[in-house]
């Protein structure tokens, strides 16, 4: 298997990982690299601040009863997925700042001062 296969393949698979980790899947999660699962959980944290925010707005729209909480929490649930992985507010990413080493802060600071 040429070495470009094995590193396409390489790719993929932390593609998969780093998909099924925002998706909520702890195994995947522990396969990724640190600073990679970092960003994972901090992208999960923001969705859940986000399904509180939008619980009772979003929820409402589907009606009362059983099935109507059912789909509100549904669409409530992918709504709140989706904006995270837009970009969110913002939320995980300053989280994952701070959750970051200090030492990984340092190395990107000087390499974008760098010319």
């Amino acid at each position: 298997m040429p070495l470009a296969a094995v590193s396409s393949a390489h790719a993929t698979t932390d593609a998969t990982a780093a998909a099924m980790a925002a998706a909520g899947h702890p195994a995947a999660l522990r396969q990724l690299p640190q600073s990679e699962q970092i960003k994972a959980a901090a992208g999960q944290f923001e969705a859940i601040i986000l399904r509180q925010l939008l619980q009772d707005s979003v929820g409402k729209i589907a009606g009362e009863g059983a099935a109507g909480s059912t789909y509100g929490y549904m669409l409530t649930d992918v709504l709140a997925n989706k904006l995270t992985a837009g970009g969110g507010l913002g939320l995980g990413r300053m989280l994952a700042q701070q959750l970051s080493p200090r030492a990984a802060k340092v190395a990107a600071a000087s390499t974008e001062k760098s010319p």
